[in-house]
């Protein structure tokens, strides 16, 4: 088949001809239902459609970045779909839960590139957690939500509740309310969950929970580690409840940073069927060509970082990640002042066509308001980067169920991902007054206009020989020559260099 249209405009005769080119040769590689793997852009390879249906998307959207290196590739044949077809709702939790039980089976193999090994009441202890946990989903997963009831069992349907409770925004109040309708409303007797509490509960033995770690009201410390057991910020001296003085009532933190845990995060990603070939499809599946840049893995900061780090880059299934925050109105009601800031982290071992799914974004912090927390985000930042420390120098015994072994996963952060008034919180450099350009730094080129900073003066990155450098015209210009070099880009030791020159605002913070 005729390849050349692929790169033709849509609007194009040829391209018209060759997508009817395309449809003859899909008819051979249809199903019962006349449907194949729709190969344009939106559905990115991945949905079954009908032939008509395929004809107008390629048509309207275009073929996809897989599909295309696919064929420029030269194959004859159609490719196999990027994701299988979902199975029945039943059979989801009970691969779930398999996938739960092969990595406690394996618990005493040897872990690949690690040399801790779990032995004796240690083995015992994990072992004997895990299959409570395991036993009870287990008993729920094959237990009737009421007699005579075929399509579900107790948690499939808490699974598929509060599913959709996420997928419709609804509240705990809502949840409640359905909860009590449909104990009315089925046979009795049933075992429908009494409240939205009993839900999470359920679930909470399928992980990926959340911790709560009290703030000061100040954002001067989190009461963590070291602070834990106190109740007064230790440099602010404020109380760390509102009712301190009632010791009969239960005491209520000022300030909570909702903290999730990203190990168990990551290890999910490798124990599941699903996804544990998907954590390495940068290295096994990437097709890398030169010039062209279609995933993260493709670019220079990828490449050196391998380059710089031989022994992570060794095996590709250790996860390389991007954070990214900002902050927002949970209220949506913009009259009201109040900034959250979430906290997201991306893996990006995964294939483009899933690494930008929300399903794969994950929430790693939510740090509360009503003020943004500004520089002093750091305090808040810091259990996520004792875990990222920790995954950096040691790693976390993992289960990879595509290998059937455990290994020891490696984590680390690549790149973050935020707006500019972000960054100066981040990074702790100001992108405000006269030193505001990260990369010029200190050799920032700024002067001031009435009662404002401007940064007019970019004649100084022209090549030196360039005719506008010499321009004095004050229309165009400044009025005068502009003979100067173009800063000197900085090297992560010397901003390294410059860090160690700061005294640190807050004791424990470097």
């Amino acid at each position: 088949m005729n390849r050349q249209w692929i790169h033709c405009d849509r609007r194009s005769e040829e391209y018209k001809n060759g997508v009817k080119s395309f449809i003859e040769f899909a008819k051979q590689n249809v199903n019962e239902e006349n449907e194949t793997v729709c190969p344009c852009s939106s559905c990115g390879y991945s949905k079954l459609k009908t032939i008509d249906v395929v004809h107008i998307h390629l048509l309207q959207h275009g073929l996809s970045v897989i599909f295309e290196t696919y064929f420029r590739l030269g194959s004859e044949s159609m490719p196999s779909p990027v994701q299988e077809p979902a199975t029945e709702p039943n059979n989801d939790i009970f691969d779930m839960m398999d996938d739960m039980l092969d990595r406690h089976d394996s618990i005493d193999q040897p872990i690949e590139g690690g040399e801790d090994t779990l032995e004796g009441d240690d083995i015992d202890k994990v072992q004997r957690v895990d299959g409570d946990n395991y036993d009870k989903l287990l008993v729920e997963a094959q237990r009737e939500l009421f007699p005579g009831c075929t399509e579900y069992t107790v948690l499939t349907f808490v699974v598929e509740l509060l599913s959709c409770k996420v997928d419709n925004l609804w509240t705990n109040k809502s949840v409640e309310r359905n909860l009590q309708i449909m104990r009315k409303m089925c046979p009795k007797p049933n075992n429908i969950p009494e409240s939205y509490y009993a839900c999470k509960k359920m679930l909470k033995d399928l992980g990926l929970g959340y911790e709560n770690i009290h703030a000061c009201k100040y954002d001067c410390v989190l009461f963590y580690k070291e602070h834990e057991g106190k109740d007064k910020c230790p440099v602010c001296n404020e109380p760390r409840y509102k009712n301190s003085d009632s010791p009969q009532k239960k005491k209520i933190p000022k300030k909570i940073l909702r903290y999730f845990p990203l190990t168990p995060r990551l290890q999910r990603l490798f124990k599941s069927r699903h996804t544990a070939g998907d954590m390495r499809w940068h290295k096994d599946k990437r097709v890398d060509e030169e010039g062209k840049m279609r995933h993260p893995a493709d670019g220079s900061a990828w490449k050196d970082f391998d380059i710089s780090y031989p022994d992570f880059a060794q095996d590709p299934r250790n996860v390389r990640l991007g954070l990214a925050t900002d902050g927002f109105n949970p209220f949506g009601n913009m009259s009201l002042s109040y900034s959250m800031w979430p906290v997201v982290v991306v893996p990006y071992n995964l294939p483009p066509w899933m690494c930008m799914k929300k399903a794969f974004s994950m929430l790693t912090l939510l740090i509360p308001g009503p003020i943004s927390p500004g520089r002093d985000i750091d305090v808040y930042l810091r259990p996520l980067i004792d875990e990222l420390k920790e995954l950096w120098d040691h790693g976390a015994k993992t289960y990879d169920k595509m290998a059937e072994s455990d290994f020891n996963m490696r984590a680390a952060v690549m790149w973050t991902i935020n707006d500019f008034p972000t960054y100066a919180n981040l990074s702790g450099w100001s992108t405000k007054g006269y030193l505001a350009c990260p990369v010029c730094n200190k050799d920032t080129a700024s002067h001031r206009l009435k009662n404002k900073i401007g940064y007019g003066v970019h004649r100084r990155f022209l090549p030196m020989h360039h005719s506008w450098r010499k321009d004095t015209s004050k229309k165009t210009f400044t009025g005068k020559r502009e003979m100067r070099k173009p800063p000197v880009k900085l090297s992560g030791k010397d901003i390294l260099k410059q860090l160690r020159c700061l005294r640190p605002s807050k004791p424990g913070i470097i």
